[in-house]
């Protein structure tokens, strides 16, 4: 995101640019500053279709015209109140470097939107905002945004005792236990849970992720240790985001390079929010198989290849879920065993839900000041945590 404000530290206006970065339909920008440099910078280079002038033109009423002096561009602005302005123009980069480059010569600081928005909103609402479109499904989103709207923010100080009541420990002991009771859902709402596939060699990890994403991503080769790097893919199940990791097929006996590839999908297991260990029924079960199985005794087992006449010969664990990436039976029953495993429990509308790691961080320890009876240093992290800097 562009930030220049080294070089123009006394400007009096700021501009920032709302939109992604790169190619889109339109490009938002926010201009900043007290009323009558506003007026004069956008005077400046934008000529209404009306020919009325920019401060003849009434609050919150969009206003077609031309930015520039040749080479016009065509746009809409807006004055929201008069110390902001939003240019709403083409969605190309060379567009938006054109204006803020105008904008940049008439002694306008380019700043970040979250430096931008610091200057009229609380900071907790722009961390908020910055999480929200990092949201990758309508669900979290949804959590989210409510989170934004100010249910977050009123919990955060209720945790805040005023002077005319007694500090009761308890009470807020249980209010933050409530808080963190949903950090590892609050985490994921704006990253997905990861899930890593392992198994043997050959065993389907690459056909079971195509088969959950619904499409053929992974190659797909039928010679032992084909995947040997790490491959990831993200997908949302149940409208929760889940990426799905396929790692190399794991074995005792591998060459130097085959087993570079699983000291790295041992690594990333350990790493994973959820595990998979697949077993190929088709064929008879190897020491592999049992040695996964007893290294990842929580994981979620897939009986795999359920489409092929079985050769198991050993007892499957009573979890093992039969799923043929052929014919896809079984996968549902596997993504609804995702989610009960990853998302046990759903949040009412209600309930106010810590979605950074510095919040729940700043969380945990005035818990610990709590129990501490550090009263002052409690209320500290409080007021850390609803001011963010």
């Amino acid at each position: 995101m562009l930030d220049r404000s080294e070089t123009n530290s006394h400007a009096s206006c700021s501009a920032a640019l709302l939109t992604p970065r790169g190619r889109g339909a339109v490009a938002t920008i926010r201009v900043h500053g007290e009323s009558h440099r506003l007026t004069d910078m956008i005077n400046a280079y934008f000529q209404a279709a009306n020919q009325k002038s920019f401060d003849q033109h009434p609050l919150n009423r969009i206003v077609y015209g031309l930015w520039g002096q040749s080479n016009n561009e065509d746009l809409v602005i807006c004055r929201l109140d008069p110390e902001t302005v939003d240019i709403h123009c083409h969605g190309g980069m060379a567009a938006v470097e054109r204006i803020l480059n105008n904008l940049e010569s008439q002694s306008c600081e380019i700043q970040t939107w979250q430096k931008l928005m610091k200057k009229s909103q609380p900071a907790l609402d722009v961390e908020l905002q910055e999480t929200l479109i990092a949201a990758t499904t309508f669900r979290t989103a949804e959590i989210l945004l409510r989170q934004s709207q100010g249910l977050l923010s009123a919990a955060f100080k209720a945790l805040l005792p005023d002077n005319k009541t007694t500090f009761d420990s308890n009470q807020l002991q249980s209010q933050i236990r409530r808080l963190l009771r949903w950090k590892n859902l609050g985490l994921h709402l704006s990253t997905p849970w990861r899930v890593v596939l392992a198994g043997r060699p050959n065993v389907g990890k690459s056909s079971l992720i195509n088969a959950l994403l619904g499409y053929d991503r992974s190659i797909v080769f039928d010679e032992a240790g084909t995947t040997r790097d790490v491959l990831t893919a993200t997908t949302a199940i149940e409208g929760w985001p889940f990426q799905f990791s396929d790692t190399a097929g794991i074995r005792n006996q591998a060459a130097p390079l085959e087993a570079a590839g699983i000291q790295r999908a041992e690594q990333i297991l350990a790493e994973a929010d959820c595990q998979v260990i697949l077993l190929d029924t088709s064929q008879p079960a190897h020491a592999d198989d049992h040695r996964l199985l007893s290294q990842w005794p929580d994981s979620i087992v897939v009986a795999h290849k359920a489409d092929l006449p079985q050769q198991w010969d050993a007892a499957l664990p009573k979890q093992g879920i039969a799923v043929s990436s052929k014919t896809n039976s079984g996968l549902d029953t596997l993504m609804k065993q995702l989610v009960k495993r990853l998302i046990p429990e759903i949040p009412d509308k209600n309930t106010a839900i810590p979605v950074t790691v510095r919040q729940t961080r700043l969380l945990e320890e005035a818990s610990l000041a709590l129990e501490d009876s550090e009263h002052q240093m409690y209320c500290k992290l409080i007021q850390q945590l609803i001011s963010v800097d």
